[in-house]
């Protein structure tokens, strides 16, 4: 057991004592509240479940190896010799005793251990630098951070042989700036030694100054009034927060309608993210798009295309289905059809990885197709959900 300071940048926020699995054991006075972790707020134990949220899944990319293989055994162990720093806030725990500072820590300016995705680490090397991000890095895909030029970049892989996550991260991001709508910009990657043609490289967003809040924190830094969904629930705290509430709405609704079109289900409430000004507090903005690789069919079997099977798709976040969340959308017409990506240019894309079959290309685009059909009735005014299968 060893005692900690939870700090932002230099404020110290309140005490922690943290056990030999590298969870917090007991909670000591507040000292800043309005600096406390937006996440489960209104919980007692809201940290001690924020700090265990904020390690890294044991089943990301080769993170269960690369613990086993340096003697550690928990991914909160490894988070807590990482001090919990990130690169999309300024959460970090200090060491009862010692006089380090964020200068001198932070990884935004500092240089870092890399990098899990590619094998290279290390973790009892002692000629880089000590911490590194990837302890608190998000997801099941495998991924990493990495500084190319000064740059931090975030490298992501593909849960199987094909880059079909890769390519869609590219596909989708520029379908969205196509729309005059901010997103993540992603680039195809070669990593040696995959079994996939290609991961995707995307930079880092967040800074110094602004830093990233997911929708499950912000819907969780309040109560929600049981009159209120959540999705309601979130435009309101973001509201309370800084932003103009019909603008998020039109955020949220056009990021429905994309992602229908192009059958994304893993716009979970961590994929979805507010940017926060780090002085203030207050909310900046809602953060360019990202996280849209598990779309396009990723992982389903190939089956025929009906109307019943492209209004089947499972989702996550606000609702579980897809019809749920066009329940949501009042501007119906937020897409322009005619910029969307041709079926022509995703072809083009998909045939970049040396493993896809045809069959397989042949089903994304006849789904796709038919989504974009779906959408115009939609905005026509049908009611999808009557639709006769």
């Amino acid at each position: 057991m060893a005692m900690f300071t939870l700090m932002r940048k230099n404020e110290e926020v309140m005490m922690l004592q943290i056990g030999v699995d590298g969870n917090i054991i007991r909670l000591g006075k507040k000292e800043n509240m309005a600096l406390m972790p937006l996440q489960n707020r209104t919980s007692p134990r809201g940290v001690i479940e924020w700090w265990r949220d904020r390690a890294i899944p044991i089943k990301q990319g080769k993170i269960e190896k690369m613990l086993r293989d340096n003697g550690i055994e928990t991914t909160g162990l490894f988070l807590t010799h990482n001090l919990g720093l990130s690169l999309t806030d300024y959460y970090w725990i200090r060491p009862l005793g010692t006089d380090l500072t964020w200068e001198k820590v932070n990884l935004f300016d500092n240089d870092f251990k890399e990098n899990l995705l590619l094998g290279k680490i290390n973790y009892n090397d002692n000629e880089t630098l000590e911490y590194q991000p990837n302890s608190s890095l998000q997801g099941n895909l495998e991924k990493t951070w990495i500084i190319d030029g000064g740059i931090r970049k975030l490298v992501k892989g593909n849960h199987d042989i094909y880059s079909s996550e890769s390519i869609n991260e590219v596909i989708i991001s520029k379908a969205i700036k196509a729309q005059g709508k901010d997103a993540v910009q992603y680039s195809l990657l070669h990593i040696d030694g995959k079994n996939y043609d290609f991961g995707c490289i995307s930079e880092l967003f967040t800074s110094q100054e602004k830093e990233l809040v997911s929708a499950y924190a912000v819907m969780t830094s309040e109560q929600k009034p049981n009159n209120l969904s959540r999705y309601e629930h979130f435009i309101n705290v973001c509201e309370k927060n800084g932003l103009d509430g019909d603008s998020v709405r039109e955020y949220l609704e056009f990021e429905i309608l994309i992602d229908f079109i192009f059958s994304n289900r893993d716009r979970h409430l961590t994929n979805i993210s507010v940017l926060r000004d780090a002085n203030t507090l207050k909310f900046i903005s809602m953060a360019p798009i990202y996280d849209s690789g598990k779309s396009m069919l990723v992982g389903r079997d190939i089956v025929p295309v009906t109307d019943k099977y492209v209004l089947s798709q499972d989702t996550q976040g606000f609702k579980e289905t897809e019809l749920e969340l066009l329940k949501y959308v009042q501007n119906k017409k937020l897409i322009d059809v005619q910029l969307l990506p041709s079926p022509e240019y995703i072809k083009e894309m998909y045939l970049k990885d040396s493993q896809v079959s045809e069959e397989r290309i042949s089903f994304v685009l006849e789904m796709y197709k038919r989504k974009i059909d779906m959408y115009e009735k939609f905005a026509a005014g049908e009611n999808l959900s009557q639709i006769r299968f």
